[in-house]
């Protein structure tokens, strides 16, 4: 269902959005997860979500979960990781 939300309102997966932020070559990238309470979706792991954003070249500096109930988030910022150095 958030999913589906999600592309009604053309926001983009933290996948997607790393990637973009990654290819404009950003140094910083921060994103609200929603964690969906549904086990179809995929946006239900923020761990998952943290390592595939990792994969892109990215390394977390934070991690911070808030609000409550459905309205809960975690505000995650990332920040590139230096070439040569992995998981730095």
């Amino acid at each position: 269902m958030l999913k589906k939300l999600l592309k009604k309102l053309a926001l983009p997966s933290i996948q997607d959005a790393a990637g973009e932020a990654f290819k404009r070559g950003d140094t910083v990238f921060s994103y609200r997860f929603h964690p969906s309470p549904s086990p179809k979706n995929q946006d239900g792991d923020v761990a998952r979500a943290i390592m595939d954003v990792e994969a892109i070249g990215w390394t977390l500096l934070s991690q911070v979960p808030e609000g409550e109930g459905l309205g809960r988030f975690v505000s995650l910022t990332f920040r590139r990781r230096e070439s040569g150095v992995p998981h730095a």
